[in-house]
């Protein structure tokens, strides 16, 4: 089936479907901010739009449920901007192009947007309905959660009339979460002087990679692309005099980083010994992800003799070496949860630019002070090769917490609708409960979510099946809700 508006359930995938032609991406989300304003009015409903773009839409209780307690449906209309090299998608004016494939909904060479479209489509099919009971509903829609939940921080707290919060912005079908980690962007930023250099110059790309999510696919052990260069290089310049041209990788700091590109100018007398360095070192990685990352792949392209200025060796020798020795990956584990990563740390954007190489990472954890102290390490090994650090978009931990009224009535609903138990547990990575928290006090607040992989890449998929399944237990939820 090609209509996706066809899909079931019908009322969810219709507005799925207008949102994905809505360009929607972190920091250009004027265009979806508009279209749920018009909704809004066109539906005669009660509404609230601050200067970010931020909107908050409002709608009574069904028969039954008017005195009830109003409920939060949350999610973010901003999507992560990924697409494949050939791809010529431009997602501040395109159409995001949707792709059934069996029980499966994709996008073609791009990011489906299912992260966090799921969520606004559940709201709108939900503010849009005549035959759902339901409790009244405060529908809440963020600005650039993807760049650091700039949405949420901007939102007046004192909009907001709900204290039981229903977020729809996690990404696997059966688990309640009650809790997630915090996270802070770190930015590093290395001297790179510049000298003439002579020799041969070559094209390197570094592609293939898995990449995803830096939170729900960190444990994955995935390969990240800054640091394969810079172990590359590093490698190379055991038996080969380099200087880099450029380096250009990642677009945020909340995924992997999967593909980095560039120019090396190599002296003509090691142009053998740095091609046979860097397929030796290839080879090297390529057997260790050989399980976790088996797509990497590794060109060198040598472009002819040049004469141009280069990154002074010093310079790029220390750049390098603070990518290979930066914590990157999983640190801790939760001791509570057992197979939940507590803290972590990934790169997701490497460049030179103004004469500067930088940085751009994440660090997470559902434990603040280690959060704290996993970027102070990461700033000290920065400033120890002669970085600046600073630190960007920070937000807290949602404390995790079993036990609440709304969690109750989930529980229950999940045990009516499956025939059993949910799995209750917290994620590592950053959603918008604990913020309401800090916004207007203790809140009641569960995330669900349908099944999803490779979210913030252009992998992602949205399980049909159970987008429908998920909206069928948020409906049974509410009708709990009175």
């Amino acid at each position: 089936m090609s209509d996706v508006s066809k899909l079931a359930p019908q009322e969810v995938f219709r507005y799925f479907k207008e949102i994905s032609d809505v360009p929607r991406a972190s920091a250009h989300t004027e265009k979806i901010s508009a279209y749920l304003v018009n909704f809004a009015k066109e539906h005669s409903l009660e509404y609230y739009q601050d200067e970010s773009g931020n909107v908050i839409i409002w709608k009574d209780g069904t028969p039954g449920y008017e005195n009830s307690d109003m409920v939060m449906i949350q999610g973010h209309m901003d999507i992560v901007a990924e697409k494949t090299e050939d791809s010529t998608h431009d997602f501040q004016n395109d159409p995001l192009e949707l792709i059934v494939d069996g029980d499966t909904l994709t996008a073609n060479k791009t990011t489906l947007g299912a992260d966090d479209g799921a969520a606004i489509a559940m709201g709108l099919a939900l503010l849009d309905s005549t035959d759902i009971p339901h409790p009244p509903l405060e529908f809440i829609a963020t600005v650039d959660e993807e760049i650091g939940m700039l949405g949420a921080y901007a939102l007046d707290g004192s909009k907001i009339r709900s204290r039981k919060v229903i977020n729809i912005d996690s990404e696997e079908e059966g688990i309640i979460t009650v809790g997630c980690a915090g996270a802070v962007d770190i930015f590093t930023s290395f001297p790179a002087d510049k000298k003439l250099v002579n020799g041969v110059k070559y094209k390197y790309v570094v592609d293939g990679l898995l990449a995803g999510h830096s939170g729900l696919d960190i444990h994955q052990e995935r390969a990240n692309a800054g640091q394969i260069v810079a172990r590359l290089f590093l490698d190379a310049r055991e038996n080969a005099e380099l200087n880099i041209v450029s380096i250009n990788g990642g677009r945020a700091t909340n995924v992997i980083l999967g593909k980095v590109e560039g120019e090396v100018i190599v002296a003509t007398s090691d142009a053998k010994a740095f091609e046979e360095s860097i397929e030796a070192s290839t080879e090297e990685i390529k057997a260790e992800y050989r399980t976790s990352d088996p797509g990497i792949t590794v060109s060198i392209e040598a472009v002819g003799e040049a004469s141009e200025e280069a990154v002074d060796t010093v310079c790029q020798d220390n750049f390098f070496k603070f990518l290979v020795a930066c914590p990157t990956g999983v640190e801790h584990y939760s001791v509570e949860l057992k197979g939940l990563v507590e803290t972590s740390h990934s790169i997701g954007i490497v460049k030179l630019e103004d004469g500067r190489l930088i940085t751009k990472s994440m660090s997470r954890s559902s434990v603040n002070s280690r959060n704290r102290l996993l970027a102070r390490k990461i700033g000290i090994l920065a400033e120890a090769l002669g970085a600046e650090v600073e630190h960007g978009s920070s937000y807290g931990a949602w404390e995790f917490n079993n036990k609440s009224d709304l969690l109750d009535v989930c529980i229950n609903a999940y045990k009516e609708q499956y025939g059993e138990e949910p799995v209750v547990s917290a994620m590592h990575a950053g959603i918008e409960c604990g913020i309401w928290a800090e916004k207007v006090g203790k809140v009641d607040a569960v995330s669900i979510g349908p099944d999803m992989t490779g979210v913030h890449s252009v992998n992602e998929e949205l399980s049909i099946p159970s987008t429908e399944r998920t909206w069928d237990y948020l409906k049974l939820i509410l009708s709990h809700c009175k």
